[in-house]
């Protein structure tokens, strides 16, 4: 069958050759990393590969990976994406359920379809887009309280049709939806007597063509494709299954074939053969489904996501530190890297003593990247790949249960010359030599003991804590155990160390904040949770101060006096913890409260906190709530608790913050996955 396809050649529509620099937050003068991968979706020529991201969507040229375009910013938390059969259009959606059409020639939206005014819903977003081969039609996939799949037709803002569903239980969510290539036969789950069902009908009319049942009603379907030719469909489901259907008689055309333990996803080639690729850890199998033989091998460590071109030629993948490659089925040499710039999510955040490089560490600490501040580029990444290969051995031993919960996590000295590492749940927490990459020790008695760790600011002690609350103190020289502060009853969420390194405040899940002399092992103070009666103390609208303690009085004040983050001011005479809806300035030697600083409605949970070098001022984060296309981050005058300047740049929550020494750069982590350079000095006098 000849294959026709539209010749477009996309043209970038940005001046600046500074990616880092593409569509920045006002008052942002740099962006590291580019966002975690949300969805990935090759053009039918396979010429372009667009990428979803929570801060919009990133287009790039198949054969080089060089960014072409980034658009769909405005809200940014793309979760699906998808291109007409011609390249002509790009189809969006994100977590406020709306759906866009953009011309990938102009990159202008031609079209926006909210999902809640068609219907009466206040949550659900899509979680599969696809154009008709016409590119009249895109149909899209919404399961979270509808139920429905919806048919768009081209530059309307109304369904067309719509296919409603019956499915029992929670597991509702990615379920596929494709068209045919002749006609406009359209292919959905559905069911029939509480079973997995495929329907097929004709979006013209809305008249039922076949139902295809498998036979087991337990497994879920994960991919539809058709033939280039219309006659025959294939499904892949959870049990692994790649199952092959006549349309028009509705017989299974081969027994189902079973793959093993990889994920699997379907494509038909142009000429018609059906190519599978099954995804495992460490590489990407693609084989000839008719044949069962082998076509081609990729080997790619720690794989983490994929997504196979329509016509199976390539296969996009994003591996574990954020690599972001293309591979082409038969031509192993013509592999494309980028940068690892589509980070996980940044976690932490910190400048060197000379402010030249910043550090994030990302997906729970699984690895920290240093960039070079200047250039807004990578300098290293550590662990090193050869590191992380004799580590990656410490899984092999573990449950099933026990992966599922495995992850890594580190921490960076002040000297940036020592990095601690530790995998859960059965690791000791390991000391390494950045850059000899060496182990240096390993901390005594410290199994189990890595799930909150931290340099103390001097680097004489590291702290480590258990799952139990409890809380090891080392001595970094010898690696060996010096104290324990016992107290705490339930993990531990959050810790800030004094300045001089010799006290530790610590946050737990047993709703508790405590105050330790670490040199003694012994709890010095315990935060109180209750509201201040002097009112003099509020900082905030009369009447948000009222509404607000009677409101904490009737719901109960110790849960939501909890604090979920500290900071210690650089002097050491003040704690600000970050509270639900308040920030608390404390006395850091009394605990009591200086200052009790109300939030306004567009910014909740400041749990990211920092103070200025200079200490004269406070900077928090906010999660994201509904409503917001940014998220906050606000500059605090210590001394008077005014907001003297927001800043509204991540489209979700902010992770972390970090000051430079000079006090004129603020970095910002977020869940997005990228990190925020802001100027500083217009807001703040040092």
């Amino acid at each position: 069958m000849k294959n026709l396809r539209a010749q477009t050649s996309i043209q970038s529509t940005q001046t600046n050759s500074d990616v880092t620099t593409w569509h920045l937050p006002e008052g942002a003068i740099g962006r590291l990393a580019r966002g975690r991968v949300e969805d990935m979706s090759f053009s039918a020529d396979g010429k372009y590969l667009a990428v979803a991201t929570p801060i919009g969507c990133w287009l790039y040229d198949r054969s080089s990976l060089k960014p072409i375009a980034l658009f769909d910013t405005e809200c940014g938390m793309l979760d699906t994406i998808a291109f007409s059969h011609d390249t002509q259009l790009i189809a969006t959606s994100n977590k406020d359920s709306v759906v866009k059409v953009w011309d990938t020639q102009t990159l202008k939206c031609l079209a926006k379809i909210d999902h809640r005014k068609n219907v009466e819903a206040t949550s659900g977003y899509f979680w599969n887009l696809c154009f008709s081969h016409d590119n009249q039609y895109l149909a899209a996939s919404c399961f979270e309280e509808q139920n429905v799949i919806y048919a768009w037709q081209k530059n309307t803002d109304k369904p067309a049709i719509c296919f409603s569903i019956d499915l029992e239980g929670k597991d509702k969510r990615d379920l596929p939806i494709c068209f045919s290539p002749i006609g406009n036969l359209f292919a959905y789950v559905s069911a029939e007597n509480h079973r997995n069902t495929l329907t097929i009908s004709d979006i013209e009319t809305g008249e039922h063509i076949t139902h295809l049942s498998q036979s087991s009603a337990l497994s879920k379907y994960r991919y539809l494709v058709f033939s280039p030719c219309g006659q025959y469909i294939a499904a892949t489901n959870r049990n692994k299954e790649v199952l092959v259907w006549n349309v028009y008689n509705g017989t299974l055309e081969t027994e189902p074939t079973t793959y093993d333990r990889g994920g699997i996803s379907p494509a038909y080639t142009p000429d018609g053969t059906l190519r599978v690729a099954e995804y495992y850890y460490s590489k990407v199998v693609i084989w000839d489904a008719v044949r069962k033989e082998k076509i081609d091998t990729f080997e790619c460590r720690k794989h983490r996501y994929s997504r196979f071109s329509s016509d199976g030629a390539h296969i996009a993948t994003i591996l574990s530190r954020s690599d972001l490659c293309v591979w082409t089925v038969g031509s192993p040499s013509t592999k494309v890297s980028s940068p690892a710039d589509h980070k996980s999510v940044p976690h932490s955040v910190a400048f060197s003593n000379n402010g030249k490089t910043l550090a994030s560490g990302h997906a729970f600490g699984m690895y920290q990247v240093f960039w070079n501040v200047a250039q807004r580029k990578t300098e290293q990444i550590f662990p090193t790949p050869k590191i992380q290969a004799q580590r990656t051995a410490l899984t092999e031993n573990l449950t099933a249960e026990e992966k599922r919960q495995w992850y890594r996590l580190s921490a960076l000295s002040p000297c940036w010359e020592k990095l601690a590492l530790c995998d859960l749940p059965k690791g000791s927490i390991e000391i390494w030599n950045i850059a000899s990459e060496t182990l240096i020790t390993k901390l005594s008695d410290s199994k189990g003991f890595g799930r909150e760790m931290r340099f103390s600011p001097t680097g004489e002690h590291f702290i480590g804590a258990a799952s139990t609350g409890d809380i090891g103190v080392w001595d970094t020289q010898s690696g060996e155990k010096v104290n324990m502060l016992i107290g705490h009853t339930k993990f531990i969420l959050t810790v800030a160390f004094h300045p001089e390194g010799k006290q530790l405040a610590t946050v737990a899940k047993d709703i508790t904040a405590r105050l330790w002399d670490i040199v003694r092992g012994e709890q010095i103070g315990l935060f109180p949770t209750e509201l201040p009666e002097d009112l003099s103390l509020y900082r905030g609208d009369p009447e948000q101060i009222h509404q607000y303690i009677e409101k904490y009085r009737k719901i109960g004040r110790r849960y939501k006096c909890f604090p979920h983050k500290l900071a210690f001011s650089p002097c050491g005479t003040m704690i600000a913890c970050g509270i639900q809806e308040h920030i608390r300035l404390r006395d850091a030697v009394t605990l009591e409260t200086h200052m009790l600083i109300l939030l306004p409605e567009t910014c909740s949970r400041p749990f990211a906190l920092t103070f200025s070098p200079c200490g004269k001022y406070l900077v928090s984060g906010s999660w994201w709530k509904r409503g917001l296309d940014r998220v906050s981050i606000r500059i605090w005058e210590v001394a008077t608790g005014k907001n003297i300047h927001t800043f509204w740049g991540h489209t979700t929550d902010v992770q972390d913050l970090a000051f430079s020494p000079d006090g004129k750069l603020l970095s910002s982590a977020s869940y997005d996955g990228t990190v925020l350079l802001w100027d500083m000095k217009p807001f703040i006098r040092t």
